[in-house]
């Protein structure tokens, strides 16, 4: 029996102890699965109990002050209204103030922001409900991420790492988007696409119904779906865990990985961990519906699928268990079914495409043959000598240690070796054909698991601690440790993506060209990226097809389809090109026309280049010997005056226009 604080401040029986208050032995966690309701982790609500108790304990300041009434007692529903308020303050900060994010001293305006508003929640849950003041910081928590990115960006229409390499390339699908509504290949007409297109998809409707350029809307998306990422974590784990538990989460992984040009990728993989325990394990709550499951489920499909992938076999793994298990196998599974097919309908506008291509079409798949820096890295993280690589070591301790106590475990264990298992056979992959199944990128989602296994092992075993050693810390103990977790997270972001701190990204965003010419507001001395002619580019073009004109092009620079939604013959990067595309024999074809010397056999060889339809325009780098694209060169000859209008602009750029 426990105490339960009355408003005059005196104690009374609280009753019979509720199952997530239940002793916590390791003896009485093993003797079945039913108990793992007593895990101190399981979502609590707020109780004023004293802090003897194991859930109060792990999460003190859901358990102290006073209640708020009704719905705005959720900490999610607060969660949600805290961010819709914060975030539109959290966007004009940076602009009222206008700092050279390149100055000493840049960096002062998110930090100083985020302590204010870790002393204010932390005031607010000396007298507040522990579950609204939580939903109050994940809100406050995600707004921030938003003053920080924008702080970063200021002066700048581009977003991190401007428009070089995976990012010009989201450019250009955002403004394939802005054409059309279809699933679609970034840039070869006529081809769905093979990489999730959801977010590009989302960049370049919105350029159409705001009427702005997609290239511009980047930075926005980059720093919404950021945001967005802190607050969906909270919000899906607040399921499965107590609140505060559940911002230690959202906090603690946006530190172990975030990258703002991915955010994409950030934002599924915040969704992805907490919904496959909820779809594939037995969490001490009822689980979610089938239908929000099965929306989850294909938006993650749509927007980034890597994550399924990875996870693969511990999914299996845990499909079995369950089935071996469950008190209804047929329920289990029949609900299983019913997020499958939700999870299909949502993501059928890209899968059905794709699929149906691949199998009618066929393709080249060459993607993977980029073999990044990081191929071997991050193998090990949790023996990073830091207090994130300290905290995935506790992880992956307590999660061996906890394998059949608590319901966590098993599941989280289990997609661990899931990704390691991918990894592992991705490297002899390699060995043997050279596709490395980009199996580097699992490091972020094991890193994610370890991360959230120490929080969670943590939070469960710090009462079983304390009350065994029969000691009571100070009531304030585990929210002042927690204001001083989110302080160091916010320090550690900020330092990572601001300019001023060296952050490669950033600066590649205030480095890149304006189209029209000239730099970013704050654009650096040094190191900034050669300017190209797109403005010239497409006034030659629109002189001689009329505006609005969308020609197939073949060009030296990819800037060309960042910024004009022109479908290209090809990219100019190999592992760029989708299966679909058929890269190269689409190098075959235009080496053949590049050979072609005689000027009528190359104008009716570039009205059909092979099988794959015409190059209507050739956007070419003027050098000694030839017009150049890639290592190929083209001669002024080939390109006969009846057929091709030629307009030479700055920067050595040459434009051929099919008349």
């Amino acid at each position: 029996m426990t105490l339960q604080t009355t408003p005059d401040g005196s104690a009374k029986p609280a009753g019979p102890a509720r199952p997530d208050q239940a002793d916590e032995s390791p003896e009485a966690n093993v003797s079945t699965e039913d108990r793992n309701a007593a895990d101190s982790t399981a979502a609590v609500e707020p109780t004023g109990t004293t802090a003897t108790s194991a859930a109060t304990t792990a999460d003190a300041p859901a358990t102290t002050g006073r209640r708020v009434p009704g719905w705005l007692g959720n900490g999610g529903t607060v969660a949600v209204l805290t961010w819709l308020v914060a975030t539109p303050v959290a966007i004009l900060i940076p602009r009222l103030i206008d700092r050279n994010p390149f100055s000493a001293g840049a960096s002062t305006i998110p930090l100083a922001a985020a302590f204010l508003l870790i002393i204010a929640v932390f005031v607010l849950a000396l007298r507040w409900s522990g579950e609204a003041v939580a939903g109050m910081a994940a809100g406050l928590g995600a707004a921030w991420t938003v003053l920080m990115l924008r702080s970063a960006l200021n002066g700048t229409p581009f977003g991190f790492a401007g428009l070089v390499g995976d990012m010009g390339r989201m450019s250009a699908s955002a403004e394939r988007y802005t054409t059309t509504i279809a699933s679609s290949d970034t840039l070869v007409h006529g081809l769905p696409s093979e990489y999730p297109p959801f977010y590009a998809w989302l960049v370049g409707r919105a350029s159409v119904v705001l009427d702005e350029p997609a290239w511009r809307l980047l930075a926005d998306a980059e720093v919404l779906f950021s945001s967005l990422a802190v607050l969906a974590a909270f919000l899906m784990w607040r399921r499965l865990v107590g609140p505060w538990v559940a911002v230690a989460i959202s906090a603690l992984t946006l530190i172990t990985w975030s990258d703002p040009r991915k955010a994409f990728e950030v934002l599924t993989l915040a969704i992805f961990v907490p919904w496959a325990l909820e779809v594939f394990a037995r969490p001490a709550r009822r689980r979610m519906h089938w239908l929000p499951a099965g929306i989850l489920g294909g938006f993650i499909v749509i927007t980034y699928q890597a994550w399924m992938v990875y996870a693969a076999i511990g999914l299996i793994a845990l499909i079995v268990i369950a089935w071996r298990t469950e008190p209804d196998r047929w329920a289990y599974l029949r609900r299983l079914g019913l997020i499958v097919l939700v999870s299909f309908v949502v993501a059928s506008w890209y899968i059905v495409p794709f699929g149906w291509a691949t199998l009618t079409k066929g393709g080249q798949s060459i993607s993977d043959l980029y073999v990044s820096g990081s191929l071997n890295s991050d193998l090990f993280p949790f023996l990073n000598v830091n207090p994130i690589g300290l905290l995935q070591l506790v992880g992956l301790v307590g999660l061996v240690w906890l394998w059949r106590s608590v319901w966590w475990a098993r599941p989280l264990l289990l997609l661990i070796i899931s990704a390691y298992g991918y990894r592992v056979l991705s490297m002899i992959r390699y060995v043997l054909t050279q596709h490395t199944g980009f199996m580097h990128y699992t490091a972020r989602l094991y890193g994610i698991l370890f991360t959230v296994a120490g929080i969670l092992v943590i939070a469960h075993l710090a009462p079983i601690v304390l009350r065994r050693l029969r000691l009571t810390p100070p009531r304030l103990a585990g929210s002042a440790l927690l204001a001083v977790v989110l302080a160091w997270t916010a320090a550690g972001f900020t330092s990572t993506w601001m300019p001023e701190s060296g952050s490669k990204y950033a600066i590649m965003a205030h480095s890149e060209p304006l189209p029209g010419g000239g730099y970013p507001t704050y654009a650096p001395k040094e190191g900034r990226r050669p300017g190209f002619p797109i403005t010239e580019v497409e006034q030659a073009v629109e002189r001689e097809l009329g505006p609005k004109a969308q020609p197939i092009t073949l060009a030296t620079d990819d800037r060309v389809f960042s910024f004009l939604p022109w479908p290209g013959f090809m990219d100019n990067d190999r592992t760029a090109g989708s299966t679909l595309s058929r890269w190269d024999d689409r190098l075959d074809e235009v080496e053949k026309l590049a050979s072609t010397r005689d000027p009528a056999a190359f104008a009716a060889k570039a009205a059909n280049v092979g099988e794959f339809g015409p190059i209507q325009v050739f956007v070419l780098s003027e050098q000694p010997d030839g017009w150049a694209w890639r290592s190929l060169r083209f001669t002024p000859d080939q390109f006969s005056t009846s057929d091709w209008t030629i307009v030479e602009l700055p920067q050595n750029v040459v434009v051929a226009i099919r008349r």
